[in-house]
């Protein structure tokens, strides 16, 4: 009867550890999908900055004035605030990657390191926005 348990216990974690795979696959999707996400919200705060200056004419004629000096600095703040977000959420999956290709064990104490960081960045980043 123990010996039967043990077994119970083995196949858990060998369980365990496709589900772990499972989701490192998922998150690595979704990674790169974020990453063009990033990139298009990258280009509308590159553009929503520039529509501020003095020569902000130029951005609204090339967005048919969807972007012009009054909405540029909401736009700004807003997408900005999203963009980094979604970075740190960037760093977070490429750092657990990375732990893993150097050789660290994927395990629970891995993830909620990852998590503290993700966690931790997006505080900082929302302290940031709103005082």
């Amino acid at each position: 009867m123990i010996f039967r348990f043990r077994n119970d216990i083995n196949e858990s974690h060998i369980n365990l550890g496709f589900r772990m795979r499972q989701i490192a696959g998922h998150l690595a999707r979704a990674n790169r999908f974020l990453s063009w996400v990033m990139l298009i919200l990258f280009y509308i705060t590159i553009l929503s900055g520039y529509s501020m200056t003095a020569k902000g004419d130029l951005v609204m004629k090339l967005t048919l004035g969807l972007i012009n000096k009054r909405n540029g600095y909401y736009l700004h703040r807003k997408a900005s605030y999203l963009l980094t977000l979604l970075t740190s959420f960037h760093i977070s999956v490429n750092l657990r990657l990375e732990l893993l290709r150097k050789g660290a064990r994927d395990s629970v104490f891995l993830n909620m390191l990852i998590f503290a960081v993700f966690f931790a960045m997006i505080a900082v980043f929302t302290i940031i926005e709103f005082l």
